[in-house]
């Protein structure tokens, strides 16, 4: 019998997908921050924040601040890595309508915030969890099997190419001898 494999979110819009409540949007955002420690280039963090997530606002009771939440943390890490901040942490319901604390103590948090998140009404203090790298990003085991088996296609292909014409040197040689 094989268990059903859990997903983690990759993008941030993958990250509200059945989300109901706040408790879930933590964990779920918490897998999505596994998940990112996975991004190795820029090219693949723009990518996991591009997608505009939906908005959580009306689905419970504290959604505006899940919403808020994302948006700093998606302008967080762009500014984090040096990228231009998503399209859809700009919009102006994206901002918690009330301060929201992450513990506390709040004299702290109101120095030790970023501004990302500071400007959509949130104080915490996100964990960085992108490290670029230098050179080639990362591959997955998925890409990398699909890349080497085009690579043995491609050389399986040069082979019986050079067969082929191996062959019709040897009925060349063959018709002369006769």
């Amino acid at each position: 019998m094989t268990t059903p494999r859990i997903s983690r979110p990759k993008t941030a819009a993958e990250v509200v997908a059945g989300v109901e409540t706040l408790e879930q949007f933590g964990r779920a955002l918490r897998d999505w921050q596994h998940e990112l420690k996975q991004v190795s280039s820029r090219r693949q963090l723009t990518e996991r924040l591009e997608a505009s997530p939906r908005r959580l606002q009306a689905s419970f009771k504290d959604g505006g601040i899940a919403d808020a939440y994302l948006a700093g943390y998606a302008c967080f890490l762009a500014d984090q890595t040096g990228l231009k901040r998503p399209e859809w942490a700009h919009s102006g319901s994206r901002v918690a309508k009330r301060p929201w604390f992450s513990n506390v103590d709040r004299k702290r948090l109101l120095v030790t915030t970023p501004g990302s998140l500071r400007e959509h009404n949130i104080f915490a203090e996100p964990e960085n969890v992108v490290t670029l790298r230098v050179g080639r990003p990362r591959k997955t085991d998925q890409e990398r099997r699909r890349v080497n088996a085009a690579r043995q296609r491609r050389y399986r292909q040069r082979v019986q190419e050079k067969l082929r014409e191996f062959h019709k040197l040897r009925l060349a040689l063959a018709e002369r001898r006769i």
